[in-house]
Formats: C-alpha cells, structure tokens, sequence
C-alpha cells in the first residue's frame, strides 16, 4: 500500500518540554545568583558596620587615655588654665616656659597612638602629628558642666570618618547610628555634651571635655 504525505513535520511533543526546562532552569540560576549577590552585599555591609565599631571604640579608648594624662599633668603641678595655650601633641620636650607636650617620652603621661587608617577620612594625616593640625586644644562653656561661665578644655582630634563618628555617638550619647549628627563644637557644648562627634560634608571630630573651669 502506497503511503501519502500530509505535508506537515510531526509534532514534536518533546521540544517544548526540552525549551520550558531550559527556561526554569535559567530562572532558577537568576535567583541563585541574585541571591548571591544579596549575601555578598549584606556581609560586606556588616563588615563595615563592625569596622566602623572598632575603630569608634579605639577613638574613645584614646580619648579616655587622654583624660587619665592630662588629669596626672594637673597632678604633677600643670595649671589647668593653661591647657588650651601650652599643651602640645608633640613626642619631644618642652620648647617654651610652661609648655608641656603630653606625649613627651620622658615625662611618660601618654604614648602618641597610631590611628588605624580605616578610622580617618583622609589616610595621609594622622592626629598628633607636628605636620597636621588633626589634634587640637579648644575651650566652650559647656551647658551643665562645671560653673556656666567657666570655660571648659576640650581635647579635638579630627579626620574622623562619618561612620566611626556616628558609632562613637551611639556609645557616648546613646543615640541611634542614624540621627542626625551635630554640625559644631559649640552646638555640642550647647547641648551639654562631654564627648562625642561633630562634622558635616566629610569632615568630622572626635571631642571630649578633659577639664572644668579653666578660664
């Protein structure tokens, strides 16, 4: 018996399987690798966080530290109301009449402390140093501490990173990592802070109150 054609192909039943297959598969490796990069992205994020904390928690440890120095100074016979003018940040002896550098190897109030580079904005410049002006002496009268009239001596180290201001916040202040932070030094002595951050843009500082009634 002769067979005739109907001039179509047979359908094929199985590519269609074969193509739908292909594609959940496709899907499948998507979500796989969105996902991936979601985890990548969060642990990177919660590297930085912890980063961020460590370094917050060395800043205040320095500040801390100063304080202790600075308190023996006033012990040994610095007056306080000398602080802002002849206190120095240098590793070398006194170059003038009543000046002291707190971290004269000498004298042993303090060692200078190498910031870790992922503590500063800008790596090139360390606080305490006698090229950079990243450590400084400042005087406010700060709200709620010691006689309102009298001037307090505040110790300011900047090139802080934003993060690591922000953790130091949390820690001193106990705000949230998120509030916003306090543009200036005399804003934060206004508000009866002791210590803490304050900056804007990418400069910020560290700042803690060292003595009372100085002035």
């Amino acid at each position: 018996m002769k067979m005739f054609s109907s001039g179509f192909a047979p359908r094929r039943r199985q590519g269609g399987f074969i193509q739908g297959a292909i594609l959940f598969a496709l899907v499948i490796i998507a979500v796989v690798v969105a996902a991936f990069s979601l985890a990548n992205r969060d642990s990177q994020s919660s590297a930085d966080s912890e980063q961020a904390r460590v370094n917050a928690s060395f800043v205040l440890t320095v500040g801390n530290n100063l304080q202790t120095a600075v308190s023996r100074a006033i012990a040994d016979g610095f007056q306080p109301a000398d602080l802002v003018a002849n206190m120095k940040f240098l590793q070398s002896e006194a170059t003038a009449d009543g000046e002291l550098n707190l971290f004269d190897e000498s004298l042993k109030y303090m060692i200078r402390p190498p910031f870790p580079l992922t503590a500063l904005q800008t790596t090139a410049n360390q606080p305490f140093t006698a090229t950079t002006t990243e450590a400084t002496w400042e005087d406010e009268a700060v709200a709620g501490v010691g006689v309102e009239t009298e001037l307090e001596a505040i110790i300011v180290i900047g090139n802080i990173k934003e993060d690591v201001c922000r953790r130091i916040n949390v820690t001193a202040n106990r705000v949230v990592v998120t509030d916003p932070i306090i543009g200036t030094l005399a804003a934060a002595a206004t508000a009866g802070l002791r210590e803490g951050c304050f900056g804007s843009g990418t400069a910020f500082s560290y700042f803690r109150v060292v003595a009372t009634d100085v002035s």
